[in-house]
């Protein structure tokens, strides 16, 4: 990911103060906004879920992580993501704050507030690149929805013969619109999403650890983007 350009520094709050500050925007947008995606926005709409959660089911508890190895063209690197925050919101939905630390030069922290419910709501997201101001943008999309996906094509039980998540497990095919395939694996005995490991074409995701001492890593309140009239 490309440094920020240079903005004015946010005043630094503790990270609470910085969720409740997301949280207090959170009945902008309804659900009904993520309904429907346009075809030709699939590829910008597409990494503003991340993959675990996109194909994984969203069973949040503040204060757990899990670390995945994310494996690139551009190399090997290690995320930790974690539920750190969950405020209430007017309408009674729980709000997440979910963080994902990629342990990169320069250290890249990509914040996803999601609402909970039958269906996980992405309502917004952050990014914070040393020394820049995060800057936070909406997503307004389902977590789980079925354009980002893509096709499921095949799926069969397996199993985890070793690692820390062996174990029965699921594995999914999904076909994208562009022709790439998808293989998942999800397996319940990892936290958080149920994801074990997520291969793409040029990506793959693998769950290495996992705990429950996860705290907020994010100190300032994002320079908002505000959402478009009408969105």
């Amino acid at each position: 990911m490309k440094p920020l350009a240079q903005a004015p520094v946010a005043p630094v709050v503790p990270a609470s103060q910085a969720a409740r500050a997301e949280g207090d925007d959170a009945g902008v947008a309804t659900p009904d906004a993520g309904a429907g995606i346009d075809p030709r926005r699939l590829k910008e709409a597409r990494p503003l879920v991340p993959a675990p959660l996109l194909y994984g089911q969203f069973k949040p508890t503040v204060g757990t992580w899990v670390e995945y190895e994310l494996r690139t063209r551009q190399g090997t690197s290690r995320v930790r993501i974690a539920v750190v925050g969950e405020t209430v919101r007017d309408d009674g939905l729980p709000l997440y704050q979910l963080e994902l630390d990629h342990q990169t030069t320069p250290r890249t922290l990509v914040v996803v507030w999601v609402q909970g419910g039958e269906r996980p709501f992405v309502e917004k997201l952050a990014v914070s690149v040393p020394p820049h101001a995060p800057i936070s943008m909406p997503v307004d999309l389902y977590a789980d929805s079925p354009e980002l996906r893509g096709t499921l094509e095949a799926e069969q039980d397996t199993e985890l013969r070793k690692g820390p998540f062996a174990g029965k497990a699921r594995q999914r095919g999904f076909r994208l619109e562009t022709g790439h395939s998808v293989v998942v694996v999800n397996a319940p005995q990892v936290p958080l999403f149920g994801v074990e490991s997520i291969r793409e074409a040029e990506t793959t995701w693998s769950a290495r650890g996992a705990g429950t001492d996860a705290r907020p890593l994010l100190d300032a309140v994002p320079i908002a983007i505000p959402r478009l009239p009408g969105q």
